[in-house]
């Protein structure tokens, strides 16, 4: 017998169980104002931040947690760097290198959660490409070899090490779609616990609708990009990136500074 069969036996027995306790006999129907929430975490934003790295982690990805956004800048510049040695030590042959080799593929900076990240990477010397066409070949084939993209959120989820990124003008779903590493950057001002409760409070503040006719496009990104087969060997970077690094920082206090 393959293995494809003895899968589908086991879910044709597992099926035909009278005693399994899903779903539950004559469960009570939820008020109007209730959600099921899937999933729980707790704590401070210290705490949240520690569970979106951990979750995370759980599925293949990383991440760095920072006290403030001149930190988040140089972990940023840093980890570029990082990936870019990593691409040169593996290549086989001696050539030279490229000039697309400090492509990134990315958010317009007008747009990303930490000021001042535009000069300092361009003084490094990293070429930052922002599409606005990619209904276009020449941009099309112009983003095709580049291998990091870096963006923002607009929300990110603890409980499970998700993120949710919408597109738009100077966002480009490109930027955390195509290259081969993703780095995402993550304000905790734009970190919940839940899924639930970002929805919550986008629906009290009037938020969702809106958020949702005015981009183009909405993503939830948990970790890299997997692919399994029915023996479920696991596969990264399938449909999309095989590493996603992601840096959380403190924003909350320059956020009190600009509102006094």
């Amino acid at each position: 017998m393959s293995s494809r069969d003895e899968i589908l036996n086991k879910l044709r027995d597992n099926l035909s169980r009278y005693d399994l306790r899903f779903p539950p006999e004559n469960p009570l129907p939820l008020p109007p104002d209730a959600r099921m929430e899937v999933t729980h975490a707790e704590g401070d934003r210290w705490a949240l931040a520690r569970r979106f790295g951990a979750e995370l982690r759980k599925l293949h990805g990383s991440y760095d947690l920072l006290e403030t956004a001149a930190e988040a800048r140089l972990a940023t510049i840093a980890q570029l760097m990082t990936w870019m040695e990593e691409d040169r030590a593996q290549r086989r042959t001696k050539e030279r290198e490229q000039e697309s080799d400090w492509d990134v593929l990315m958010w317009d900076p007008e747009v990303l959660p930490i000021p001042g990240l535009a000069p300092s990477l361009t003084d490094i010397g990293f070429h930052m490409i922002i599409p606005d066409d990619l209904h276009d070949k020449a941009v099309r084939e112009r983003i095709h070899p580049i291998r990091a993209g870096l963006t923002g959120v607009d929300a990110a989820f603890a409980s499970t090490g998700s993120m949710l990124l919408t597109s738009g003008p100077g966002k480009s779903r490109a930027a955390s779609l195509t290259p081969l590493r993703h780095l995402a950057l993550i304000p905790l001002s734009k970190l919940y616990s839940t899924i639930e409760e970002w929805m919550a409070k986008a629906r009290k503040q009037g938020e969702l609708t809106r958020l949702l006719r005015d981009n183009a496009n909405a993503v939830l990104i948990t970790g890299p990009s997997k692919s399994a087969d029915i023996e479920m060997n696991l596969t990264l970077g399938v449909h999309g990136p095989q590493v996603v690094h992601a840096i959380l920082f403190d924003d909350l206090e320059s956020l009190i500074q600009n509102r006094s």
